[in-house]
């Protein structure tokens, strides 16, 4: 029986953090969604810069989605792909056609500071493991989210 997987850490350390990259993935695919939808969605008077922040946003976001999944392949996982069981399994609740700039910024700042904790908690579980690739994956996650709320909540203020 083997029991490592591809890059040489024991499947036994690393069946935690799959569970853990697991459910951050589902978040980040009902997030996105949610981002596709508040680009659609948001009017008024801060609808330019919203709308266009949305689509970055949305667009960085699918490639870390990418990341993740292909890290949950590296250690010898399997990446859900359906979105019925991103919706059970997320902690980030879908949206339905907000337009409010306030309430979608809320939204998105509440997400992203969710998205770093569950990171922090995933570089722990990656060093105690020896996971040196998933805890950079987590590392440089919490740095470009560090900025981005950083840059939300004074936006908000």
């Amino acid at each position: 029986m083997n029991t490592k997987n591809n890059v040489g850490l024991a499947a036994s350390e690393v069946k935690p953090i799959i569970e853990s990259l697991s459910s951050i993935l589902a978040d980040y695919q009902v997030f996105y969604t949610n981002l596709r939808g508040l680009h659609w969605h948001i009017e008024g008077d801060k609808f330019f810069e919203l709308h266009q922040l949305y689509e970055e946003y949305y667009d960085e976001f699918a490639e870390q989605i990418d990341e993740i999944a292909e890290r949950i392949l590296m250690i010898g996982g399997s990446p859900e792909n359906r979105f019925s069981a991103y919706l059970r399994h997320s902690d980030i609740q879908e949206l339905t056609q907000v337009s409010d700039w306030l309430e979608g910024t809320t939204h998105v700042l509440e997400s992203l500071k969710l998205f770093v904790s569950k990171w922090r908690r995933i570089q722990g579980q990656a060093i105690q493991s020896g996971d040196a690739g998933t805890a950079s994956l987590a590392i440089h996650g919490i740095k470009k989210l560090e900025k981005k709320i950083w840059m939300l909540a004074a936006y908000v203020k």
